[in-house]
């Protein structure tokens, strides 16, 4: 995966089907938006709806998206040889969860560490609860990776998460049978098989298999409580600044009926809006596919455009 993926990643929860306030919307994939709500909320539906090819076209300018297509061979393939006993454990996994009856014997499997669970560990959730936030807050803290408005958006998502996970039924076992399908479902439907072959997907495949996980996630999270539509529909885009060549967007929304916000920066170019960091993350990851070097703090116009360099320390 690309590295600047889990950075865009971080806007998932914020995902929202908001209404196009009467205008008539342009189609999916439509390369950039009209004003920077445009822009945010088209990468959101996209994103909400498993559209990641078409998300891809629509966050960067033509020439970036040709580009990130093109670099994705390089991008998506394994760093290293993958040794013998990741290969066996790896496809003994996707054995397991693609063999007919995998849910049945998967049940079976799971279904003494369920009521173990119960008899010995459910009084202590709040402990084994804290404990989790405390390190998830600690590998926050430490990314180097994440700007101070990203680490403190992952931190609130955080301590929302930690106390729902206190409350849910972990060792209900009509919950546990549901999971286990959905995972299993997930599972076949990606057409999984070796590593080698999961690095080799070309970009439409991996778009595919990432909409497969996703869409896998959300069911699962349904199934415990956790709605990810409930955030899309409680959603709003509120620009904050525009400068005319680039704009501060802030997003609001709920997650477990908690508010937590978000921002990004876009760039006018060509006339359509673009999220500033993740462009330079395209451009920066391209340079260094190349061995070029990368700008470190702006998005500079292409010669025909009319961009103002933006800096920007918001969320990917």
């Amino acid at each position: 995966m690309l590295r600047y993926i889990p950075k865009a990643w971080l806007l998932l929860p914020a995902l929202a089907l908001l209404a196009a306030c009467g205008k008539d919307k342009e189609p999916p994939g439509t390369p950039g938006g009209g004003s920077p709500e445009d822009a945010v909320r088209a990468s959101l539906e996209l994103i909400r709806d498993g559209k990641f090819d078409m998300y891809w076209r629509h966050a960067l300018p033509p020439a970036d998206f040709a580009t990130l297509r093109a670099d994705w061979p390089l991008r998506n393939a394994a760093k290293t040889p993958v040794e013998p006993q990741d290969r066996e454990r790896f496809e003994a996994g996707v054995k397991r969860l693609t063999e007919p009856d995998a849910e049945k014997k998967l049940f079976a499997d799971l279904r003494p560490v369920l009521v173990r669970f119960d008899r010995d560990y459910k009084d202590q959730m709040p402990l084994i609860s804290g404990v989790g936030q405390s390190m998830a807050l600690t590998a926050i803290d430490q990314e180097k990776d994440l700007n101070a408005s990203q680490k403190r958006q992952l931190r609130d998502v955080v301590n929302v998460i930690a106390p729902w996970t206190q409350t849910v039924a972990w060792g209900d076992q009509a919950k546990a049978k549901q999971a286990i399908a959905i995972v299993v479902d997930t599972a076949r439907n990606a057409h999984l098989s070796t590593p080698e072959a999961l690095h080799a997907l070309d970009f439409e495949q991996s778009m595919a298999t990432y909409a497969t996980g996703w869409t896998g996630l959300k069911r699962l999270l349904d199934v415990y409580g956790l709605s990810l539509d409930k955030s899309f529909d409680a959603a709003s885009i509120d620009t904050l600044e525009n400068s005319g060549a680039s704009a501060h967007v802030k997003i609001t929304y709920t997650l477990l009926d908690k508010p937590i916000q978000t921002d990004v920066t876009l760039v006018l170019l060509d006339g359509r809006w673009y999220d500033s960091d993740l462009l330079q993350d395209v451009r920066a990851e391209h340079a260094r596919l190349i061995n070029t070097p990368a700008p470190a703090t702006s998005v500079p116009a292409e010669p025909s455009r009319t961009a103002a360099p933006v800096t920007a320390a918001h969320i990917r």
